[in-house]
């Protein structure tokens, strides 16, 4: 018998699983929006599954093989309110899937869209990183509660469902973007957005998944997702240690994890127009590490690759440090072959003739790491207010300048 995704789950560490089974049992009609024991969830799988089944996931041609939910209505990154709950989904064929979307759903597409139809999407979609967003859209989705007792008839459990509202982003990407960008740094939109703790959305219940055929096809390219990912979090993490040489002589040589996790988060950031212009909270990379539940998280992502390189003899660790000589060549020529081909550039690694050549190699990373992430970022910034309209794009972008410059 061919395996299913309930069998199967994605595996890659980026993802929460453990923690949803406590907090799914707060009532729906609470808004799930507080998080339960320290756990930094405010929006439970059931919710963001509701979330996807409003969506097409079987249009021709279009099939959905991957959803995961962030951003602060999703992970507690702060105090404050949580904020609209943002969703990536993956398809096969992003055209087929707007063609659909825009028949049931068109009311979450700007004029130009509707006027344009599928194939004016399809034609944005691939500007920028190759993401179609739809923020600020506002659903409604039916919860199940709790099993309340079982039916003496049929001998089933009994359950109620809530009906909630969500204002929720959506962004579409195809299968192949996401891939080519997990592995190549193309842009380092989403290879950088899954630097970071998501939530893997369960498409067990979709209808794609009550056919056996394109279950094992979803099947299939999750577990390439999944080899991609892996491959994005060594680069991630070799990169971040890379951009730390260039000590001085006799300096401690140990990195703390709670820096190195910092290091991470700000990859997708260099170079980002917002962060430049006060667009994003200046303390947002922070609160991605270092609110209270999310360092386990970042834990989970990453220990197994940590503990790959301490047996490989690349570094030391504990609980709290890693100890390696950040300036030792040898070492930089094992890490940069793990980041993607455009990054393993010699230059980087630098050379025997002294620390200052590989304080140059780090800052060329940052430089070349930079000359990634802006143009992409300015693109997709740019592409929105198209895609999304001008009265939700400056929308958008106040919402932003208020979690940013305000914030200074």
């Amino acid at each position: 018998n061919k395996p299913s995704p309930q069998s199967r789950p994605f595996s890659s560490p980026s993802t929460i699983e453990t923690q949803q089974d406590d907090i799914a049992k707060e009532p729906p009609n609470k808004q799930q929006r507080q998080t339960n024991n320290n756990s930094p969830l405010l929006t439970t799988n059931n919710e963001l599954t509701a979330i996807v089944n409003s969506f097409p996931t079987t249009t021709t041609g279009g099939r959905l093989n991957y959803a995961f939910g962030y951003g602060s209505g999703v992970l507690q990154q702060q105090s404050s309110s949580a904020g609209m709950v943002d969703i990536i989904l993956a398809v096969d064929d992003p055209y087929s899937w707007h063609k659909e979307n825009l028949v049931s759903q068109s009311h979450h597409y700007s004029g130009f869209a509707r006027v344009g139809g599928a194939r004016f999407v399809h034609w944005m979609q691939n500007f920028g990183a190759r993401l179609y967003f739809h923020p600020f859209v506002d659903v409604d989705i039916n919860v199940m509660n709790d099993v309340h007792g079982i039916d003496t008839a049929t001998n089933h459990p009994t359950t109620t469902t809530t009906t909630i509202q969500r204002e929720i982003k959506y962004g579409i990407v195809s299968t192949d973007d996401l891939i080519e960008d997990l592995t190549c740094w193309k842009y380092l939109y989403l290879a950088g957005r899954m630097h970071k703790p998501t939530v893997e959305i369960d498409l067990s219940t979709t209808p794609s998944s009550e056919n056996e055929e394109q279950e094992q096809v979803v099947v299939n390219r999750r577990d390439e997702i999944a080899e991609a990912q892996q491959q994005n979090l060594l680069a991630a993490v070799s990169a971040s240690i890379l951009l730390h040489g260039g000590g001085r002589e006799n300096e401690d040589m140990s990195l703390p994890i709670t820096q190195l996790y910092n290091t991470i988060a700000g990859i997708s950031y260099a170079g980002d127009i917002r962060m430049q212009t006060g667009a994003e909270d200046p303390n947002k990379v922070k609160k991605l590490v270092e609110t209270p539940g999310m360092q386990a998280l970042w834990d989970n992502m990453y220990s197994s690759i940590l503990s790959d390189m301490q047996s490989s003899g690349i570094l030391n660790k504990d609980e709290v440090k890693l100890e390696l000589d950040f300036n030792d060549i040898a070492m930089r020529k094992q890490l940069i072959q793990n980041l993607p081909n455009r990054l393993q550039l010699d230059e980087i690694v630098g050379d025997a003739s002294g620390k200052d050549s590989i304080l140059r190699g780090s800052e060329l990373l940052r430089t070349e790491l930079a000359n990634i992430v802006a143009p992409a970022a300015k693109s997709q910034s740019i592409k929105g207010f198209f895609s999304a309209g001008v009265s939700k794009s400056f929308k958008y972008a106040m919402a932003k300048f208020a979690k940013g410059r305000l914030k200074k």
